[in-house]
């Protein structure tokens, strides 16, 4: 009739998405568990080769601390010893001369070792740099504008 307001049968609720979205979506889903995955494996490879690094300091370390605390006492009293013989030095003079060489033997090592050390940290840039790469392409993606390949993605 005339006048009268027509019936909304679908009371309100909206139409099902069109066949496209649906797709993208899944497509999405899987771009986003595929980048987990490959993020999961660099971490792990990175572990990996974190821990071949922390094998040289380490040793290196323990090194300096048997040096440093055991002073290797034959070798330096056998040094001491000669330096009496030789060189005529007083016994207090040559274990002196003994003792030192051992400590700077002990420094030598240590410094090495450490400095080895230093460097084992830098082990997980490569992940965090591609974590934060792939945090963006989600969030670029999830806006509805994910970046073509060619298209560097800014870090920042």
């Amino acid at each position: 009739m005339v006048g009268e307001t027509t019936m909304n049968l679908r009371n309100g609720s909206t139409p099902a998405p069109p066949n496209g979205v649906a797709q993208g979506m899944g497509d999405l889903t899987h771009d986003i568990v595929s980048l987990a995955e490959l993020q999961y494996e660099l971490v792990r490879n990175d572990y990996r080769a974190g821990m071949k690094g922390l094998l040289t300091p380490v040793v290196l370390l323990l090194g300096a601390g048997i040096v440093a605390l055991g002073t290797v006492p034959v070798a330096l009293l056998l040094m001491a010893e000669i330096l009496i013989q030789v060189a005529g030095l007083s016994r207090a003079s040559a274990l002196s001369i003994a003792a030192l060489s051992g400590f700077l033997a002990a420094v030598a090592l240590g410094v090495v070792g450490w400095s080895q050390l230093r460097g084992v940290g830098r082990v997980f840039q490569r992940s965090r740099e591609e974590w934060i790469r792939n945090l963006n392409w989600i969030k670029l993606a999830l806006k509805g504008s994910p970046p073509i390949e060619s298209q560097q993605v800014d870090d920042g």
